[in-house]
């Protein structure tokens, strides 16, 4: 019986800080650019501003910081699985990624939206690594890893 064991990676600050930076420049713009129409004096503080302009881009920058998490899965004992590194490059295939690289040791899968090349530039999270050894280290983005988890877990391909 094939085994599953999963690894969270902390929280990425550098990402948290520009997600946070970025949302706060393009809120407070708007923010002035709606003051400005309405004849309001630029730069005073409402309740609206405080949202806009700290609250929001402090909930997006963790949400999405968050959703971007790296997610390290190790899978044990599947070598009674019949072309188990077939199946399993054609499921991550499967989930909206391109691959880069596939060796005897590694295949590497990289994201094809422009939404997550755009991150993966930035951070390198939108990258899917597989190492093939006695163990299979599945690492990479969170959205991606737990679907292959959940193919792991219920396809019954991989049973």
């Amino acid at each position: 019986m094939m085994r599953i064991r999963r690894e969270t990676a902390p929280l990425n600050w550098k990402m948290f800080l520009r997600i946070t930076l970025i949302v706060f420049v393009i809120f407070s713009g708007l923010m002035m650019v709606a003051k400005a129409l309405d004849d309001e004096p630029l730069f005073s503080i409402s309740y609206s501003w405080v949202f806009s302009c700290i609250i929001q881009p402090l909930i997006l920058g963790y949400v999405y910081s968050n959703a971007s998490r790296r997610l390290i899965l190790y899978v044990n004992d599947y070598q009674h699985i019949d072309s188990f590194k077939e199946k399993l490059n054609q499921n991550i295939l499967n989930k909206g990624v391109q691959a880069e690289r596939i060796t005897e040791t590694e295949s590497q899968f990289v994201a094809t939206g422009w939404f997550y090349k755009l991150f993966n530039r930035w951070n390198g999270n939108e990258t899917i690594a597989v190492q093939w050894g006695d163990e299979v280290v599945i690492t990479g983005s969170s959205r991606i890893v737990s679907q292959v988890e959940d193919s792991l877990t219920w396809n019954p391909a991989f049973k």
